[in-house]
């Protein structure tokens, strides 16, 4: 049986907060927007098809991630050739006063797609720790 409106988390799709920071940066393709709602001494924590599990990616700092979003979003990660970025959108949200879970999808020129989930711990308002789990069209 679920919890009473009491008990239950307050989880819930926001027109506020981080998530729709996050997705005002994507529409608008602000990498720099993008990077302000991490702390100064967040992480990002990847696994993917080239970062398994037991050698997951980790960047620490916002100038860090910062960095690391530009070279992500813009270039191909195993040819190193630039890439046009159509579109990006957070398909899923929730967020909680302690953090957030969002489904990001990006398009790229040639039609391929990236598909990101977020699993985030917030401290002081913003991303503290992002678990990210990603996955790339195989062709």
């Amino acid at each position: 049986m679920e919890g009473s409106e009491r008990t239950r988390p307050s989880a819930q799709r926001v027109s506020g907060g981080l998530l729709a920071e996050i997705t005002r940066a994507l529409k608008g393709k602000d990498i720099e927007a993008l990077s302000r709602i991490y702390a100064d001494d967040a992480v990002i924590e990847e696994v993917s098809g080239r970062h398994p599990p037991a050698h997951p990616s980790v960047t620490t700092g916002r100038q860090a991630i910062l960095e690391r979003l530009k070279d992500e979003l813009f270039r191909d990660p195993v040819s190193g050739w630039a890439r046009q970025l159509d579109a990006m959108e957070i398909l899923d949200g929730i967020e909680t006063d302690d953090g957030l879970a969002f489904t990001e999808v990006r398009v790229y020129a040639a039609g391929d797609r990236v598909v990101a989930q977020h699993l985030a711990r917030k401290r002081n308002g913003l991303i503290g720790h992002d678990r990210v789990v990603v996955a790339w069209d195989a062709e």
